[in-house]
């Protein structure tokens, strides 16, 4: 094909996009309307995927064995396989303070305006519905299901106050201890007892002594969830939380060591016994590819609200790090807030409805769709691009 043919293209999809606005901002909408918290998105899901269905995408809903994924596909022959991410969990009692209602809408619609280049090139373009991100459950085990193996890329946007392509969005881990001690009356005979919250404390000042001897940008906080029953009986049972973060993975399995080492050596000091589990998903740290970046920059000047922050967000965390740690992936911030307004709070959420982030929107779509369009156009570019 020649370059003005790819250059007809490619403006076909622009103005397809643009076309196409209100039926973005009705998805939105109805995302938005219809709050669903995490693995509990049934009317998003439905909704999203019938949207999809109706455009002609083959819908595989359930998928993964979870109830709110699904996998919508376009296919024409052998070629880049592409797929986008699409998000609709929203947060308890603050609704979409997440903005995920612009990520699920966005990663859809990117798909089927891409997916209409496949009259022109082959390949495949894939919209995912991936749910549960705030609480790490959706696509940690569609990774282990294998559900994103051999795709050569996945895209997705997260709204927030600035642009920055290459977000440090770190690995998470999240664990619960307990100690198991020995009642015993706290003034008559303390001594017989074993203080399970003399353990818990220990943990605590143990995790405070190891903060000064980690890696930069590491972070590890947590709350006692049980601090015994009654004041005048030595606990026998106590327990906390603990979440860690960091963003080199491997850091971050050596992390989980060293804590629990802290608990063994508290329930060792107090005479206690202890155990742990995890109480949530590892979300693993992302990796940028760093060919999609520069191909998002290449396209940038064409959306100047769009244009890079310098700001360097840090300490987030996201399970599209999993994906990223086997597929390459692009998953930049977006500007879509105007006023500086931050994620998880009302003033994001009500940032989020205004038109300037619906305008924002539109220039996601079409960004993400132009880098698509990139890979389709250039199979050998596709198929080189590699998780590190």
């Amino acid at each position: 094909m020649s370059i003005s043919e790819k250059d007809t293209v490619r403006r076909r999809l622009m103005e397809m996009a643009d076309e196409r606005r209100y039926q973005a901002f009705s998805i939105a909408d109805y995302i938005f309307q219809h709050p669903e918290t995490s693995m509990k998105e049934y009317e998003s899901s439905a909704y999203l995927a019938g949207v999809l269905r109706d455009e002609g995408f083959d819908v595989e809903y359930p998928y993964c064995g979870i109830d709110t994924a699904f996998k919508a596909t376009k296919k024409n022959g052998d070629g880049p396989r592409i797929c986008f991410l699409a998000e609709y969990d929203a947060l308890p009692g603050s609704g979409h303070a997440c903005g995920h209602q612009w990520i699920g809408t966005v990663s859809a619609m990117s798909g089927i305006v891409l997916a209409d280049a496949l009259k022109d090139f082959p390949g495949e373009v894939t919209v995912f519905g991936t749910p549960g991100e705030e609480t790490g459950e959706g696509k940690p085990v569609m990774v282990e299901a294998g559900a994103f193996d051999g795709y050569n890329a996945a895209l997705e946007i997260h709204g927030n106050y600035a642009t920055t392509l290459a977000p440090v969005v770190v690995g998470i881990g999240g664990i619960d201890i307990e100690f198991f001690g020995k009642a015993a009356h706290a003034g008559e005979h303390p001594w017989y007892g074993k203080n399970a919250l003399d353990a818990v404390i220990q943990l605590f000042n143990s995790i405070n002594a190891l903060r000064q001897q980690t890696m930069d940008g590491t972070r590890i906080h947590g709350i006692i969830t049980n601090g015994g029953d009654e004041v005048n009986t030595v606990p026998a049972y106590t327990s906390a939380r603990i979440e860690y973060r960091s963003q080199d993975q491997e850091y971050l399995e050596g992390l989980l060591k060293r804590i629990v080492a802290c608990a063994e050596g508290a329930a060792l000091a107090t005479g206690c016994t202890m155990k742990w589990a995890h109480f949530e998903p590892t979300c693993e740290a992302l990796i940028t590819n760093p060919v999609l970046m520069e191909l998002c920059r290449d396209h940038l000047p064409e959306f100047p609200e769009l244009t890079e922050s310098g700001i360097d967000f840090a300490g987030g965390a996201s399970d599209t790090g999993n994906v990223s740690q086997v597929i390459p992936t692009f998953h930049p911030m977006i500007k879509m807030a105007q006023h500086g307004e931050g994620c998880h709070t009302e003033a994001f959420r009500d940032a989020l409805l205004q038109p300037y982030a619906k305008e924002r929107a539109i220039d996601s779509i079409k960004l993400l769709t132009e880098i698509g369009l990139d890979l389709l156009e250039d199979p050998e570019l596709a198929y080189s691009l590699k998780v590190r």
